[in-house]
């Protein structure tokens, strides 16, 4: 555990994170991801799989920080 201030880049994906663990955040992303796949494309299809990809990867990171720094999230960090 550390008392640093973490980088920009992570900063940005918390804030990411943050909005994707949101209602209206992962009810943004399951729309945008099934619109993606309704495309009917390989493209739409690839671009709905990096999505989800990155989706759980800033979730993933987002519950590493919070597992490290030791803080548990209250209405006031959303």
């Amino acid at each position: 555990m550390t008392d640093a201030s973490p980088s920009r880049f992570l900063r940005i994906v918390l804030r990411v994170d943050s909005f994707a663990s949101s209602s209206a955040g992962t009810i943004t992303l399951i729309g945008v991801l099934l619109a993606l796949v309704f495309t009917h494309t390989v493209a739409g299809v690839v671009a709905a799989t990096v999505l989800f990809a990155a989706w759980v990867a800033v979730g993933w990171t987002g519950l590493r920080h919070q597992r490290l720094s030791g803080r548990n999230r209250t209405a006031e960090d959303r």
